[in-house]
Order: C-alpha cells, then structure tokens, then sequence
C-alpha cells in the first residue's frame, strides 16, 4: 500500500508537470526487430489444484488471440506465453521473473484470489498492465495503478444478491456461514462484504457463523440459527463444501433461501448435490449459458469448432479479458495512454456480458443470478445450475422491483 501511494503520488505530480514519469513507462520493446510480435504473458496455475480452470482460460485466451491477429496490435502480432505458476508463491515468483525474460509487456493474472494476490505487487516494478479475468477481491485493484480487471468484485457481486433478497424476494433478515475451508482469503471477504450490503439496504444479519476448517454446523448451532428464523442463509464456501453445508441445513429442516456467491457456478458444487433436494437457492455468476447476444453466439460456434466443446465461465471471461487487454494497448507505450484507451470500452459487448470501464479500474459488467432446478426424470433427484435474471451493477440504484 505504501508503495502503491507514492506511486499515485507521482502521477499527480507529472499530471501537473505535463510529462510522463518512467515509472508509468512500459518496458522497451526489442530495438533489434521491429515486426517483432507482443509478448502478453498467461500467469496461470497450470500445474496447481486449479490446474482444470486454468487449462479452461488457456483455450478461452488461445481464441482471443486468434482474433486479435487477424488484426494485430499497432502493426504487431500478440504472442502468448503460458507461464505456470503452480499456484504457490515461489511459483509465482518464478514465473513472473521468466516473463521478464521473455520481454512480456502486459499480462492476464491467475485463476483464484489468493493466486492473483501473488502476482500482482510486482505489476508496478515490472512496469506492466495485469487484467484479472475471474478473482474478485477488492483488494486487488488498491494494490498498484498497473492493475485492472473484467471481473465484478466481492463487494459488487455481494449488493447483487443483497438487493435481490431484499428487493426483490423481501426476505430482510438472515444469517451467515463461513467456511474457510481451500479458501479462507475469499470466503471471509465475501462474507463480510455481503453482512455490509444487507445492512446498508435495511436488512438485518441475525447470526454470523465462521467454522473450524472442515468441520460442519454442529445441532447447537443451526438450532441457534433457525431459531432466530432468518429468510435466508449465506453459505460462503467453495464446491464440495457448499454442498456440503447446504445439505446439512436442509437436514436440519431450513425451508428459506440459501444463497451463495460466484464459486458456486461450478460442476464440483453442483455435482456434489446429486442425490439432494437442495431447495429454493440462488447465487451469483459470470456466465449464462442461455446468453443470447450476438457476440456470445458467434463465439460460442468458433469455440465449439475449434475446441470441439462449448465454452463456460473461464473461457469467456478469459477471452474478453484478452480482448480489453489488446484495446488498452493500442498505441500505448505508458500507463496513461493504456488507461485512456481502456476507458474507451463503454457499453460493450463481451461474449461474458455488457462492459463499462471506469477510473482507477473500476468496472461496471452483468451480473447474473442463477437458481438450482432438479431434474427427477430417473427416479433420483439431480441439481443443475439454471438462469434465473441479470442485471448490470449500475443498475442498483434503480433496483426497486415490485412483482
């Protein structure tokens, strides 16, 4: 943070002065070959526990790249590098030093969070732009001026669900899980920026739960919580332990919502509910695989055609991702002239959703919400992930839904 202040300091300061400090200059391209193409450096997890989103984003990035040459960049062909972070921090460092060497000018960070909180304080040192395509801490963006995102953040994607309980489904009291468990950095934001959305609007949090690493509601504490009879029940937790949770409070005779944020749009969680009557549940999402834009559709023929399966929440979001990045530098040799070009995406199209991007990195997006239906056809109930409704964030302010 304090080196994220002086820096901030220096732009103010060369703003006045009318020139651009070298700090904010991007690093030189090769003298020696001036068709030389652009190095964008892929820091993902190829080798960690989220090395099967990873190898989604590196298809989704792969078609960005397809399509941005067809056109180039300031003359340029982009060339991606997949650098494997292996998920840990010296990973990290090791991959961040070997996109150095590969001369990269730009990069798309990480899969998860706690990923992406590796790699980005090095973003100012290097002199390099990073999007975040999928990891969405606040924290992230008052790390250094270098950092940008195409995902909605935790406090954003938390007023979502929390105006649509409240406004929407007029439920104005509820309760809160924290299960840390794979994710302690992530799920305790989300909870503590969904507790804030609810109150802000004049709801009201009854309990607020964290547990023990691996460890379920014990009977005292779910008869405390249902006691207080909330009309709805946060469960932040990832995949297989959401479902677990989930399952336990539905055991337990909880009949309200059950709501869930952006990790639950995965297959772990969804399949780890086989079996299961999970019950009125509606959680946020990048991705609507009912999106019918003309953009998505477009891609998603491509996609399919050359993937031979149909893209899902890392693949477009890393798509669009690459395509912002390409935009942002477009003629641009420092940070000033990457953030004016950025900003120039008001009202766009992306295969993930309808972008406006807005100062200090900011970003206004869809947001979708999506409910758990059952399909009993085979005689044993099995959950999916449906549609439900979409809203931009901006919206919010207007959000006053009577049905």
């Amino acid at each position: 943070m304090k080196h994220f202040a002086r820096l901030l300091l220096t732009v103010i300061t060369a703003l006045f002065a009318g020139c651009v400090p070298e700090e904010l200059c991007f690093r030189e391209l090769p003298a020696d070959d001036p068709n030389a193409p652009l190095v964008i450096a892929a820091l993902l997890p190829l080798s960690g526990e989220n090395r099967m989103y990873a190898e989604q984003m590196q298809e989704g990035l792969l078609a960005a790249q397809n399509k941005i040459n067809r056109y180039g960049i300031n003359g340029r062909q982009l060339q991606l590098e997949f650098i494997d972070t292996k998920g840990t921090f010296s990973g990290s460092a090791d991959a961040l030093k070997l996109a150095g060497d590969k001369q990269a000018i730009a990069a798309v960070a990480g899969y998860d969070s706690e990923e992406v909180s590796m790699l980005i304080p090095h973003a100012a040192k290097m002199r390099m732009p990073m999007v975040i395509p999928l990891a969405t801490s606040d924290y992230h963006l008052q790390t250094s001026p270098f950092i940008y995102r195409n995902s909605f953040s935790n406090i954003q994607q938390t007023e979502v669900l929390a105006n649509f309980l409240v406004h929407w489904r007029q439920k104005s009291r509820g309760a809160i899980i924290t299960d840390p468990t794979g994710d302690d950095e992530y799920t305790r934001e989300i909870s503590r920026d969904f507790a804030q959305a609810i109150t802000d609007i004049g709801g009201k949090i009854t309990m607020n739960i964290t547990l023990e690493a691996n460890s379920l509601l014990s009977d005292g504490q779910l008869r405390s919580m249902l006691m207080a009879e909330p009309g709805f029940i946060l469960i932040s937790a990832r995949g297989k332990r959401a479902a677990e949770q989930l399952k336990s409070l539905r055991q337990a005779g909880f009949t309200g919502i059950i709501c869930g944020a952006d990790c639950w749009d995965d297959q772990e969680f969804i399949f780890s509910l086989e079996g299961s009557e999970p019950g009125d549940c509606v959680f946020t999402a990048f991705f609507n695989e009912e999106n019918s834009s003309r953009e998505f559709r477009t891609f998603r023929k491509e996609f399919r055609e050359k993937f031979y399966h149909y893209p899902g929440a890392c693949e477009t979001q890393s798509y669009d991702a690459l395509i912002f990045l390409a935009i942002g530098l477009d003629n641009a040799d420092n940070l000033w002239d990457f953030d004016r070009n950025w900003r120039t995406i008001r009202n766009h199209h992306g295969v993930s959703g309808l972008y406006t991007m807005l100062k200090k990195g900011e970003i206004d997006r869809t947001i979708y919400l999506k409910t758990i239906g059952v399909d009993r056809r085979s005689g044993k109930p099995v959950p999916f992930a449906r549609f439900s409704k979409k809203l931009q964030h901006s919206d919010l302010k207007n959000y006053r839904i009577i049905e």
